[in-house]
């Protein structure tokens, strides 16, 4: 298993996701002692030891209820690895992931308090239309907003962001989606991680 470094965790979705797994794959451990005439056992049940082991249980179960695809499969979360732009914006309390996949300008949007070492704010970036409204500032030309404007939108703040693109890794909830050429997807990180 290769470590991966994380730019953004999302500690508060892999709660909620993870309390919605089955208690079944949490820790066990067997303590045992047999003397050749009488045996003692106990087990106990323990808790996941970090976020990291609640992520990888939540993963594990999106996985097996084929519930992650590629960005082109229509499954509730995408999961995918691409050269993508970032940045946090302080003010907007939202951090923004930018890159394209064959066609498809592949945003990604989520609280800046979630960014590793990102600080304390608050943990709103990732609520749908909070995030919307913010993405839609962030616009030149706010303006009316409708399904067209809002992917056009996506796709400037995606050719906008400043910096050089990092090859990451990620797992996303899927919220919005222009299918086609020069489509668009808008999706929640659960995380986000560099990859060599």
């Amino acid at each position: 298993m290769s470590l991966k470094y994380y730019l953004y965790l999302s500690q508060l979705k892999i709660g909620l996701l993870a309390a919605q797994v089955a208690s079944s794959a949490q820790h066990e451990t067997e303590l045992a002692v047999d003397l050749k005439v009488v045996r003692y056992s106990r087990k106990a049940v323990l808790p996941e030891r970090h976020d990291l082991d609640k992520l990888e249980k939540v993963i594990r179960h999106l996985q097996d209820a084929d519930q992650i695809g590629a960005a082109d499969e229509e499954r509730p979360y995408v999961q995918a690895c691409l050269e993508m732009r970032w940045q946090v914006f302080p003010t907007a309390g939202i951090v923004v992931f930018a890159g394209t996949l064959d066609d498809q300008v592949i945003v990604l949007g989520g609280s800046a308090s979630h960014v590793v070492g990102g600080g304390d704010a608050e943990p709103v970036g990732s609520v749908p239309p909070y995030l919307f409204r913010k993405l839609r500032e962030l616009r030149a030309d706010p303006g009316e907003f409708d399904d067209e404007r809002f992917h056009e939108s996506l796709a400037q703040v995606g050719a906008a962001l400043p910096g050089p693109a990092q090859r990451v890794e990620f797992v996303a909830k899927r919220l919005a989606e222009k299918p086609g050429p020069n489509g668009t997807l808008l999706g929640s990180p659960i995380y986000v991680a560099l990859v060599d």
